[in-house]
Parts: C-alpha cells; sequence; structure tokens
C-alpha cells in the first residue's frame, strides 16, 4: 500500500480543514449509543507508538476484563496512522480511542465531530501533575477533549547509535558527537572502518518527522521560535540561517554518500528496523527510538548509545522549546459505548499505566522523574535527563488567548510543508532552498491571515498581536504576564 503523508492525502481528497475535513460527515449522529466506532458490545483502540505497542496490546486485554467489553488494539506506523484515521473518519468508522497523529489543533477536531468529551472522573484528574490541560490545546471551554501522556520537555533529533559499529570505527561511545563537524567526522570514520553498513540511516519518507527534526536542529541552533514562528515578532521566518543551514548539512551528508542509499522512501518504521539490523550506525530519532526498536530488533536495545541534538558549533548551553503537554489520546465522536471509551483513558492516569509507560520507553511521562526508577536502558535515562536540563517553555498565542482556538479551527494545512521541501531538497527536485523556505513562510502567513479574518468575522477577539511575545528571554521557561 502506498503511504499517503497528511498533507498530500487532504489535498488529494479535496478534505482540506475548510472543506470536507470540516463537514457533518461524522457530526450527525455522533456520541450517542449505536454509533459506528466499535459497534455493539466492542472497542477499538489504535495509536501509533511504536515502543508501547506490546505494553498496549497487554493492556486492552487487561481492560476486556476489567470492563467486561472486548477491547481490541491495533499499532499504525505513524507515517500511515493519518491515512488510516482519515479513511475511518469518511466512512464513519473511526476507533473509540486513538491517538493524536492528525497534526491538526484541537478546536478543529472539535469543530469537525472527531471528539468526544473526556469526563475525566475527579480520582483521575488527581493522579495527573497540576497544569496537565490547557485551554486551547487539551480543552476547550473548560470541556476536556484530551489526554496529555508525556512530557513536553523532550525534542525529536537525538542521536542515536550502534555502540558496536562506532567502537569499531575507534569511536569512543561515551563521548559522542555533539555539533555538525563532529557528526561529519563520525560518520566519515565510520565509512572508512565498517563492511557492509551505511554510517547514517534517516526516514526521509516520513515527511512529517523530517520537518520536525529540522524544526529541532533550528531550534538548537538558535533560532528564537518554533516552526519558523519567533517567538518575540510573531513572524514566519522558515528562512532564517538556522534552518537553511541545518537542511544543508543533511544535503552535503547525503551528497557525500554517508546517508543510507534509498532512505528517501523509507518511513520512520523502514529506518528503524534497518538501523536496528545493522544497515546504519547512527539514526537521528526521538526517545521513543530505544522503546520502538526493541520491538523489531529484539536484544537491540542493550546495544545503542545516544547523543544530545546537533548544534552547529560547540560552546554554551543548547537549549530547545515546547509547549503546554498536548492531547495524545482520544475518543472517538462516533463512539457506541463512551462511558467504556473513557475508562480506558482513566485507565491510562493509572500507577501501573504510568510504570508501563515508562518502562515501554517512548516518550517520557509527564513526570520525567518517574523515568530514572523505571526499567529502561541508560541511553533512554540519560536523554531523559537532558530533556530536563535544556528544553524551556515555549509562549504560545493560544494560552495567552484562548480565543486563538478559533483562529486554529480555521486555519488549513500548508503544503508543501518543511518535511517535503527537506525531502525534495535532498531528492534534488528542487534546488532553490531558501527560496522554497521564504515561499513556506509566505505560506504560512496568508494561512494565518485568512483563519484570523474568519475568526473574528465570527467574532473573536483576536490579531496578529497575540502572537508576538517581545518579552521572551532564550534559555526560560516563559511565564505569562497576569
Amino acid at each position: 500500500m502506498t503511504t499517503v503523508d497528511r498533507r498530500s492525502f487532504l489535498l488529494g481528497t479535496g478534505a482540506a480543514l475548510g472543506a470536507a475535513l470540516l463537514t457533518s460527515c461524522s457530526s450527525s449522529g455522533s456520541g450517542g449509543p449505536g454509533g459506528p466506532s466499535g459497534g455493539a458490545g466492542q472497542l477499538r483502540w489504535q495509536d501509533h507508538f511504536s515502543a508501547l505497542q506490546d505494553f498496549h496490546a497487554d493492556w486492552a486485554q487487561q481492560q476486556s476484563q476489567a470492563l467486561g467489553v472486548p477491547v481490541s488494539y491495533t499499532y499504525n506506523d505513524v507515517s500511515r496512522s493519518t491515512e488510516a484515521l482519515q479513511l475511518a473518519k469518511q466512512s464513519d468508522q473511526l476507533p473509540d480511542v486513538y491517538s493524536n497523529v492528525l497534526g491538526l489543533p484541537l478546536a478543529a477536531l472539535v469543530a469537525g465531530g472527531w471528539l468526544h468529551e473526556l469526563p475525566l472522573s475527579e480520582e483521575a484528574l488527581a493522579r495527573l501533575p497540576e497544569g496537565s490541560f490547557t485551554e486551547g490545546i487539551t480543552s476547550l471551554d473548560g470541556v476536556i477533549y484530551g489526554l496529555p501522556l508525556f512530557t513536553w520537555q523532550q525534542y525529536a533529533a537525538a542521536s542515536w547509535f550502534n555502540v558496536d559499529m562506532v567502537t569499531a570505527a575507534d569511536l569512543d561511545p561515551d563521548d559522542p558527537p555533539r555539533t555538525y563537524d563532529q557528526f561529519r567526522d563520525a560518520l566519515e570514520r565510520v565509512g572508512r572502518n565498517q563492511d557492509g553498513g551505511s554510517p547514517m540511516i534517516l526516514a526521509l519518507g516520513g515527511v512529517d518527522r523530517m520537518g520536525e527534526q529540522i524544526n529541532d536542529y533550528a531550534q538548537a541552533a538558535g533560532f528564537p521560535g518554533f516552526e519558523g514562528l519567533e517567538y518575540r515578532t510573531g513572524e514566519y521566518r522558515f528562512e532564517d540561517d538556522t534552518y537553511v543551514n541545518a537542511i544543508e548539512f543533511w544535503k552535503e551528508l547525503n551528497d557525500s554518500g554517508l546517508i543510507l542509499p534509498g532512505s528517501g522512501g523509507l518511513t520512520v518504521a523502514d529506518a528503524r528496523s534497518r538501523w536496528g539490523a545493522g544497515a546504519a550506525a547512527y539514526f537521528p530519532d526521538g526517545p521513543w527510538c530505544a522503546g520502538g526498536v526493541r520491538n523489531v530488533a529484539a536484544g537491540f536495545e542493550e546495544k545503542i548509545g545516544v547523543g544530545p541534538i546537533l548544534v552547529p558549533e560547540g560552546g554554551g548551553q543548547v537549549t530547545t522549546y515546547r509547549g503546554a503537554p498536548a492531547a495524545q489520546f482520544f475518543v472517538a465522536a462516533t463512539t457506541a459505548d463512551a462511558e467504556a471509551a473513557v475508562a480506558i483513558i482513566e485507565s491510562m492516569t493509572t500507577p501501573e499505566y504510568q510504570q508501563g509507560l515508562a518502562s515501554g520507553m517512548d516518550q517520557p511521562p509527564l513526570d520525567l522523574s518517574v523515568v530514572q526508577d523505571a526499567d529502561v536502558v541508560p541511553p533512554y535515562a540519560t536523554l531523559a535527563g537532558w530533556f530536563a536540563e535544556t528544553v524551556k517553555r515555549m509562549p504560545q498565542a493560544v494560552v495567552a488567548n484562548p480565543e486563538i482556538a478559533r483562529v486554529d479551527a480555521a486555519t488549513t494545512p500548508v503544503s508543501p510543508d518543511l518535511g517535503d521541501i527537506v525531502q525534495g531538497y535532498l531528492g534534488g527536485d528542487i534546488t532553490d532552498l531558501r527560496g522554497a523556505l521564504v515561499k513556506l513562510s509566505g505560506d504560512y502567513r496568508a494561512v494565518r491571515e485568512q483563519a484570523l479574518e474568519s475568526a473574528t468575522a465570527e467574532g473573536a477577539e483576536v490579531s496578529l498581536d497575540d502572537y508576538a511575545f517581545p518579552d521572551w528571554t532564550p534559555g526560560t521557561d516563559y511565564t505569562y504576564a497576569t
């Protein structure tokens, strides 16, 4: 089956956010008994968390017994999950419980009839850290729609490596590369000393992940914002040198033959599987890599090492930024048994689940300190420690002004997006990188302006000023003026 990314699928089906995505195809009859999601007498749970698939399959069986309702669990690779959910939405067959992989704002999902509210019990709420829910991100008008499971202190571009391969190249696994030059040198040494394996592998077919990683590299290099948006000015600047240099760095590695040939067609799961089979020494990935590779190459997690996110030059504190905890799990608006579906979500707040979550070595849990006492390999615990030290809270327009959620609901996806540009530039289809990034910034500005106009026309009190935080200070957690 051909993999279709979120943006291509939306365009190919005519399901742009302002069109079929926000139609009433699933909102008619949503939420009540007899809805089509799980069907009478059963619940369907689907997610994209590779590192947790065995744990979640076991947990689903436990919940089947606890609820007295059969719960079927399905894992879908992140590169395919969006397509699966879009198709399920079109046919009114959304899973009762599913993970947040669509990349769309909460307000848009609620308006489009994707989500059932989550009336969590006081007991469940008390088990979560204070500040877990944020208006516009996990709740709207005080109603909770999504459950945050994972810490906001993380990034998707750690430098994972095969300890045996780097040791064979006379590299010190306890002193991993930290700069672009050091990483390039390590790859070249692996290339000179390794038979049968490539120095590095990339999941270039997973364009959303490629965009995530370049956003992370740009932040670590000093970009004063996230996803192209500068914090102080509220302006989009994908053409900033930090973005250009990061993509050029990957281009140089690719043109030098240091990246596994054929990476342009690899999904994240494909790349991780090949890395676990010894196809390459280095693999940029998020914290979930340790648990994910365990599921495809049993025992290999004991042979992995990890380095922090790369920077162009050494020296100084490396800082990246993330916003308030995002929703990881939803209940479908069309579920036939909302009470049981919500009960599955509530079970994820229990100590037993949280311990299993940490030991699964996917994204670390909301409470990062849990990782240090969990059954994890040392590199995973090391990475969690780096996250706690170096990932700071960023300012967000929707937190400062919850009415921005109405702008988010009117926002359409941008295509091609950053990951598409990365793939196209490394593959040779795009030759003017900075020009493509300038256009991307313009596309984001145009989409935002249109969404602002739509929201203000409907009475929302919002403006471009809501996106600017001139009081932001680099290297610190942002606090909102009271």
